[in-house]
């Protein structure tokens, strides 16, 4: 992948979470080409009100924009499949948000496009390097816990 600061970024997704996103590559002084809501109206408000240069009308408008070589996939869940298949075919790193598809099929068939492309393809879970995940996780493998069949859990988050 080009040097973080020469990598121009699109995200598709211009709600909570495309937000988050965007406020990273700011961070990381990542450039933002422009930004791909869920309409044409959608998105040119959105990128007004984030202070996004560009708001793409499509897809393809979006994959066609040479300034973008890294993809953040921050749609509904059920959108991920079609748009990282499209980017992956188009040539360009992707970045998505969990889950990858709706279905391990096409899971599958993501993971040998994602080989089969060269290019960086990743999906944010950013809950599994949490602490107590993490020490769940030794207790498991050191066998402290036996044989579990189910584990469920819950965490509270104070941004809401």
């Amino acid at each position: 992948m080009p040097d973080h600061t020469t990598a121009g970024a699109a995200i598709i997704g211009a709600g909570f979470i495309g937000a988050v996103h965007l406020g990273a590559l700011r961070r990381l002084g990542v450039p933002v080409a422009g930004l791909l809501g869920s309409s044409p109206a959608r998105g040119a408000e959105r990128a007004r009100a984030l202070g996004v240069s560009r708001a793409y009308g499509s897809l393809d408008e979006l994959l066609s924009d040479p300034a973008v070589q890294v993809v953040h996939v921050t749609s509904p869940n059920v959108a991920h499949f079609d748009q990282v298949r499209q980017i992956l075919a188009a040539g360009r790193h992707v970045i998505c948000e969990k889950p990858l598809a709706m279905t391990s099929a096409q899971s599958a068939e993501l993971v040998v496009m994602a080989r089969a492309s060269g290019k960086i393809a990743a999906v944010c879970y950013n809950t599994r390097f949490y602490p107590l995940n993490q020490h769940a996780r030794g207790m498991m493998a050191a066998g402290e816990l036996g044989h579990p069949r189910l584990i469920t859990g819950h965490f509270h988050q104070d941004w809401l």
